[in-house]
């Protein structure tokens, strides 16, 4: 075999490599663009659940400070407390024990006022 042959050789090897590496890259690539785009949709859904969350948490705020309106002539109101970033737990799940907290302090005013 040539010295010209043998380099065509070597230089074909290389490149068929070479494709090969490609072909793997480029697969790999389109394997990554759709996790990114999964991982897109659930950020999206997990934001979407945060502000639900935060509505909720709102409104069952403005329904305990209206629960507790007669009894403000001597409780403290605070202000809506800023929410706790690193809370755990599903947001429905949170929105849902905030929503039957509220429910129970409704039913312990409704019960004070039958007593007076």
């Amino acid at each position: 075999m040539t010295a010209a042959r043998e380099y065509k050789a070597r230089i074909a090897e290389l490149t068929a490599g070479f494709d090969d590496d490609a072909e793997r890259n480029a697969q790999r690539v389109k394997q990554l663009e759709e996790e990114v785009a999964e991982l897109g949709k659930q950020l999206k859904a997990a934001s979407d659940q945060r502000v639900v969350a935060r509505i909720g948490n709102v409104l069952a705020w403005e329904d305990a400070l209206e629960i507790l309106w007669v009894e403000s002539s001597w409780m403290k109101m605070r202000p809506f407390p800023k929410p706790d970033r690193f809370a755990k737990g599903e947001p429905a799940a949170l929105v849902i024990r905030v929503e039957a907290c509220v429910a129970e302090l409704r039913a312990l005013v409704q019960r004070r006022r039958l007593r007076r």
